[in-house]
């Protein structure tokens, strides 16, 4: 996408460039995806999109195999930090697919149209609900309104004010009928007995670990998708996979590690690390990555040491 451009213009005059990619709509994806989708000769279609996207080769050949490629790619790309309609648009216009933008237009602009009123809703004061006095008296700015941005205060020991963020070794991406073995995983990392015993021990790195863990980390309220995207991406040194069955089936762990492997191509920054809790055969994603393995009785011994010291790397 070029570096220098105009502003993509929506149809009131304001500029798309403003927007994040996150208010794209259902029906405006829906559209998107069954224009994109079909390989038609002599045409561009998703994959020219999500390479302008700044999707890596591997990435691409890994949303080949989703039954509509296109939403995928735009789920994953709009939940970035930074993406704005305006972006999308203009790479429409890279790729010469007008056509596109003409059969998306009326769509956008009700996602546009309701991204504003929930705006006017917020900053209007009948909106906002009747308040006891009493209650509001030890508040300044009455009535009381949440003022904490999406993406301070997310965790227990957050700052609300994003001043000192709460920083992990690890973010764990399981699935729930995993949790005792992430219990395992927190009981051996994260404890003082680990940290203080022998030398081939997790602690023998001279640190107890921190993970970061759904359950008992994220505060209730938080946008999940975008909570978890700021961790892996900017609180987390690494994110751990735990392969089970129950994995291959979890939405959540899928957009988890495609995120992770978007931020790290070919795992060059070694940022995930791929832990065989249940057999199963490596997701093709996952398969130039080196696994440790949980599973095989005979390398339990070691299984441990290796993971915390990979953990305990800058």
């Amino acid at each position: 996408m070029a570096t220098a451009r105009e502003p993509s213009q929506d149809t009131e005059g304001e500029n798309y460039d403003s927007i994040p990619a996150r208010h794209i709509g259902v029906q405006t994806r829906k559209k998107l995806a069954l224009w994109l989708n079909p390989n038609r000769a002599g045409s561009t279609n998703w994959m020219d999109l999500a390479d302008e996207m700044g999707f890596e080769y591997i990435e691409i050949e890994n949303f080949k195999m989703k039954e509509s490629p296109m939403y995928e790619v735009l789920h994953v790309w709009s939940l970035k930090e930074g993406t704005t309609i305006g972006d999308l648009i203009a790479m429409l216009k890279t790729i010469e697919r007008f056509d596109v933008l003409d059969e998306i237009q009326s769509s956008l602009a009700k996602d546009v149209s309701k991204y504003r009123e929930r705006g006017s809703r917020s900053s209007s004061p009948y909106s906002m609900p009747l308040q006891d006095p009493q209650v509001s008296t030890r508040c300044p700015n009455y009535p009381n309104v949440p003022t904490t941005s999406e993406l301070h205060g997310i965790t227990l020991e957050d700052d609300p004010y994003g001043v000192n963020k709460e920083l992990f070794d690890a973010y764990i991406c399981y699935c729930k009928e995993d949790r005792d073995f992430v219990m395992q995983m927190i009981d051996k990392l994260e404890s003082s007995s680990s940290s203080s015993s022998s030398s081939s021990s997790p602690g023998s790195s001279g640190k107890r670990l921190k993970l970061c863990i759904n359950d008992r980390d994220l505060l209730p309220g938080t946008a999940y998708l975008t909570v978890t995207a700021e961790l892996i991406q900017n609180r987390c040194k690494r994110m751990v996979v735990v392969l089970s069955p129950e994995y291959l089936n979890s939405p959540e762990c899928d957009f988890q590690t495609k995120y992770a492997m978007s931020l790290s191509p070919g795992a060059r920054q070694q940022r995930l690390i791929p832990v065989m809790y249940k057999q199963i055969e490596v997701p093709q994603l996952l398969r130039f990555v080196t696994v440790i393995d949980y599973v095989k009785t005979d390398l339990k011994d070691w299984f441990w040491v290796r993971l915390a010291r990979a953990l305990s790397r800058p």
